[in-house]
């Protein structure tokens, strides 16, 4: 496709201002509806959650250490961004945090939601993320690098994402060694709960009758890649049976469709080579947050230079 290189210029040259702007707004949007803490007696009293969140975000979008990351919250609070600047070990704490990951699922949905009026075609698709950042193991003394790479500990990111803009829609974080096939449905139905969804493309992975059924339930046409020891029926009007008799007899019109699915590997490799391929954290929940952190970040820049071509006005943009 031609870029649109005046536009992608402006989005790169201010987006790590437009990024503080629309965190800061998604954050404010979100905490209107949500308690910032839930204080009760005598004590001293918790952190707010508004400036966590932003906090978090903010040392996930530079990939920063949580020691070095204090100067840039001092530049977001100059900017009103935040208002309060708390120490790297209050920061690890609510890392740890299960409220902040559900504030984080929420988060990245309400930053997605003003494309909804862009994007119609979705892909799905899971990455890892490696949790061996800075670790020297007995495992990488003692065996080669093939070996040591069979063993190796890894998170998998799990997310259907639009191929337009290649915003992120939902997501699943899990355990490195767990299939993708069963989160397809769950992710769908988060998906359509924002965007009106009119095909869904995945790689043979993803291939089953109840992932079909899934994705037909909702309205939209399946494009997952059939395997070559799959059963063809010749007859029949299921959705299982209608979307491999395309695969079959259609070869074309389907992979014009189906290649719509590379989106979400462009999606992976920019996601990880601007917000790193890897994990500081130790624990899982705080793994959890750390790749979620990693989503909002790039679903903010997506929505950065959506604005430059698109004319949105829905979500929290409404309000602003």
């Amino acid at each position: 496709y031609s870029q649109d290189w005046p536009i992608y210029d402006k989005a790169c040259s201010r987006e790590k201002l437009a990024f503080l702007n629309i965190i800061k707004d998604a954050v404010d949007y979100m905490m209107m509806n949500e308690k910032d803490y839930n204080y009760k007696g005598n004590g001293r009293p918790p952190a707010y959650y508004s400036d966590i969140l932003k906090s978090l975000c903010i040392k996930s979008y530079h990939n920063y250490s949580s020691w070095r990351v204090e100067s840039e919250l001092k530049i977001a609070k100059s900017m009103g961004v935040i208002n309060t600047v708390y120490k790297r070990s209050t920061l690890i704490k609510y890392m740890n945090n299960g409220v902040i990951t559900s504030l984080l699922h929420k988060l990245y949905r309400i930053i997605a939601e003003p494309l909804s009026d862009v994007e119609m075609y979705f892909a799905a698709d899971a990455t890892g993320i490696s949790n061996a950042y800075g670790n020297t193991t007995w495992r990488k003394i003692r065996h080669t690098k093939f070996e040591e790479s069979q063993c190796r500990e890894y998170s998998k990111l799990h997310i259907i994402s639009g191929t337009k803009t290649n915003v992120i829609c939902a997501v699943r974080v899990t355990r490195g060694t767990f299939h993708e096939s069963p989160y397809l449905n769950s992710l769908l139905e988060e998906t359509a709960k924002i965007f009106n969804i009119k095909e869904v493309s995945a790689d043979a992975g993803y291939l089953s009758r109840d992932n079909i059924k899934a994705i037909t339930k909702i309205g939209a046409i399946p494009y997952i890649m059939g395997k070559k020891n799959v059963n063809v029926p010749a007859k029949g009007n299921s959705p299982w049976g209608n979307m491999l008799r395309m695969w079959k007899n259609y070869q074309m019109q389907f992979a014009l469709c189906y290649h719509r699915r590379s989106n979400v590997e462009s999606t992976f490799g920019s996601l990880k080579r601007k917000f790193g391929d890897f994990c500081r954290s130790k624990m899982p929940e705080t793994q959890e947050n750390e790749v979620l952190c990693k989503v909002v970040c790039f679903n903010t820049c997506v929505l950065a230079e959506a604005l430059l071509t698109y004319d949105l006005k829905s979500g929290f943009m409404v309000s602003l």
